[in-house]
C-alpha cells in the first residue's frame, strides 16, 4: 500500500486544516480533500487532551473509511476508534488495531504541526 502523501488529492505540507479550538477534547474532526470524488483523500484529527494526532481515514483491512456518518469514529463507549464496516477497533493514541480483521496493523499516521493556534499538515515523515 502506498503512503498517505502518495494518495490522489493528499494535502501538501503546510496545508491549513483548522484552529486547534475547533476540536474539543477527546473528539475528532474530519477532513476531505478532492471534493465528492470517489478518490477523495480523507483524514481526521483527534484531540487527546491537547495533543493532536492525525490519521488517514482508511481501514487497513479494506481501504474504506472508518465511518459512515461525519465525525462518528468511536466505539459506543468512546474508548477506541472503530471501523463501522468490519468493526475493527483501533487504539486512539497509536492507531493500532487491537481487534478485528486487521489486528496488528495500524491506521496510517499523518504528521501535523501546530503553528500558533492553527493546525497544518507537517512535513512527510
Amino acid at each position: 500500500m502506498s503512503q498517505w502523501f502518495e494518495q490522489r488529492h493528499a494535502p501538501l505540507p503546510g496545508t491549513y486544516l483548522c484552529l486547534k479550538t475547533e476540536i474539543d477534547n477527546n473528539r475528532v474532526k474530519e477532513f476531505r480533500f478532492g471534493g465528492e470524488s470517489p478518490f477523495a483523500f480523507r483524514m481526521f484529527i483527534y484531540n487527546d487532551n491537547g495533543t493532536f494526532k492525525a490519521y488517514r481515514n482508511s481501514c487497513p483491512h479494506y481501504d474504506v473509511p472508518l465511518n459512515h456518518n461525519p465525525d462518528d469514529l468511536f466505539t459506543s463507549d468512546a474508548g477506541y476508534f472503530q471501523c463501522m464496516t468490519h468493526f475493527a477497533k483501533f487504539e486512539k493514541d497509536s492507531g493500532l488495531c487491537i481487534s478485528g480483521p486487521c489486528e496488528g496493523q495500524a491506521l496510517e499516521s499523518i504528521p501535523i504541526e501546530l503553528e500558533g493556534e492553527r493546525l497544518i499538515i507537517g512535513n512527510k515523515n
